[in-house]
């Protein structure tokens, strides 16, 4: 039988945690070398700055408790067990399971197609179906990033309404629906929508009848009116130069993200995954079920959440970050373990910190120093080969990345082959026919096929370039490309001029995007709204329009308007 102790700091009301010893399979947890542990890693921070709160849930007991910093500076509250947290992203596994429980009452199923209960979507084809929805593989465009585009700035106040509007207005899609997986969180607005729909009540109001009274998770609220009183809520702030500001938050679309909680009831959750005092065994398999593309791929989501591996041992987890709020929770079914964090502090790396304390919690469990280490097998050296200047020339050029929108130069330098990026040279050591590897420590191969660039990281990664000539452009050239623009899917109107031989981009309010030219028609932008641009041309040859992507938003429509 587990026993409980109870760790109160007199000195250090901000500082606050719970230690309970448990019991797994006769091998006992040690709490107290994780609390010494999980102190250290705070130890560089102020307890009177923004925090975190941490909490640790074995075999179905919240066994540690963490709060640490303050949940309000302007009244210097801190972090304590019932402050409330704005979670993000780890909302949408709530919003996935609220779907299927309205499936597993026979009132959807996964296969529908979304114009079933959204009729004012585009009708794309292929259809759009829940199932797609729910894995990030419908190919919708990310509402941020469109909301972006059309003049919002992420303090706005952002309505559920107006998110349904622009993804409703949309004509056009990042790719066929399962083609590939790409994270948009207008998926996940779509969904608490349908839930809203079909039920009949809002979908707070479903989350908190079905999900958070069941589990007695009171403290629990998706909030989606502007002014909503969430009890003890706390602040995200991040620094001005050396002063801490409120990073304000006013998006109140729910699905996606906007659920407050504490860790006392986040904890109920994770212990839900096991004993399923809510749901179903069927809608739990389904949630962690990997789901497959068209060509059969997996990609690591499951309806909600994100299902890998970790240390050898499987991992259920999902993140989420909004202005400077973090959050995390994951869950290692085989150690009936899970780990919860939060996070006010825009200064704190919260995604380095998760990982220290699941080593810190797995370190025990891990005997193979292999998987401890969690090492990955380098690519093995291969003998160098001598090439004349003259065979490596025909590498020269330029290489673009078109994933990360990034660009490489193959130079001959001194009868030596140069790799060149903004970040400096290294040389390339010829070892195959076209083969060659990098002089370096932590080397990669490059291998050259056609007009590509084939680059293999250390960890096996490969990422694809293409050769091309650079754009070559000045102020009259650059002519052609300026007047004004609209999208009729944002309602948003753009004018590109020129300055000092350089396009700009401008919006009423969001100001000015400066665009590099990479290859004809071809740009770049210094903003994330603005990350490419490609200008469309007709038979004639004329600037028509123009197409700009951002991370999760692809090709958006502009055309020219005063031609």
């Amino acid at each position: 039988m587990s026993k409980r102790f109870k760790l109160i700091t007199a000195m250090l009301p901000v500082l606050f945690a719970t230690i309970v010893s448990a019991q797994n399979n006769n091998e006992q947890i040690n709490i107290h070398h994780i609390a010494t542990k999980i102190d250290s890693l705070l130890s560089n921070y102020n307890e009177k700055e923004p925090g975190v709160a941490i909490g640790l849930v074995k075999d179905n007991q919240l066994i540690y408790e963490k709060y640490f910093g303050l949940a309000n500076l302007d009244y210097q509250i801190p972090i304590q067990r019932k402050t409330s947290f704005h979670v993000a992203s780890v909302s949408k596994q709530f919003t996935a399971f609220a779907i299927l429980l309205l499936e597993d009452e026979g009132k959807l199923s996964l296969e529908d197609d979304i114009r079933n209960y959204l009729p004012e979507m585009h009708d794309f084809e292929p259809t759009i179906t829940i199932s797609h929805l729910l894995n990030h593989t419908s190919g919708l465009k990310d509402k941020y990033n469109l909301l972006r585009l059309s003049g919002w700035t992420l303090d706005d106040l952002i309505t559920n309404e107006q998110v349904l509007d622009i993804i409703f207005n949309q004509e056009t899609l990042n790719f066929k629906p399962n083609e590939k997986h790409m994270y948009s969180n207008a998926n996940y607005a779509l969904l608490a929508e349908i839930v809203t729909r079909i039920s009949k009540m809002s979908f707070a109001e479903f989350t908190q009848k079905h999900i958070f009274e069941p589990l007695q998770m009171y403290d629990s609220k998706f909030v989606d009116k502007k002014g909503q009183v969430v009890k003890n809520k706390s602040l995200s702030y991040f620094k001005v130069d050396s002063m801490y500001v409120e990073d304000l938050f006013n998006n109140f679309s729910v699905g996606a993200t906007n659920l407050n909680t504490t860790i006392t009831d986040l904890s109920k959750w994770a212990i839900n995954y096991d004993t399923k005092k809510v749901g179903s065994e069927a809608i739990f398999k389904k949630m962690q079920t990997l789901q497959h593309l068209n060509n059969g791929e997996t990609y690591g989501y499951a309806n909600g959440l994100f299902i890998n591996t970790y240390k050898g041992f499987e991992r259920i987890e999902h993140s989420g970050q909004d202005a400077s709020y973090q959050a995390y929770l994951a869950t290692f079914p085989e150690l009936n373990f899970s780990v919860i964090f939060t996070n006010t502090n825009g200064e704190i790396n919260g995604a380095r910190m998760v990982y220290d304390i699941m080593d810190i919690c797995l370190d025990q469990y891990i005997i193979d120093e292999t998987a401890k280490n969690s090492s990955i097998e380098k690519l093995t050296h291969q003998k160098p080969i001598s090439k004349k200047p003259v065979e490596l020339i025909r590498y020269e050029g330029h290489y673009w990345d078109e994933g990360d929108w990034y660009s490489r130069e193959i130079k001959v330098e001194n009868d030596t082959l140069r790799f060149i990026t903004k970040k400096g040279t290294t040389t390339l050591v010829p070892v195959g026919k076209d083969e060659f590897e990098m002089d370096i420590d932590d080397y990669v191969g490059v291998y050259f096929a056609s007009n590509q660039m084939i680059i293999t990281l250390d960890d096996g990664y490969q990422i694809y370039t293409e050769k091309y000539i650079p754009a070559n452009y000045n102020a009259t050239t650059l002519d052609e490309f300026t007047g004004r623009y609209y999208s009729s899917e944002l309602n948003a109107y753009y004018s590109f001029n020129i300055e000092q031989e350089q396009l700009i981009a401008k919006h009423t309010r969001l100001g000015d995007f400066k665009l590099k030219a990479i290859k004809n028609d071809y740009f770049i932008g210094n903003k994330g709204s603005f990350l490419k641009v490609v200008f469309v041309r007709n038979y004639s040859n004329d600037v028509i329009g123009f197409e700009v992507s951002s991370s999760r938003a692809k090709n958006v429509s502009f055309v020219k308007i005063n031609q």
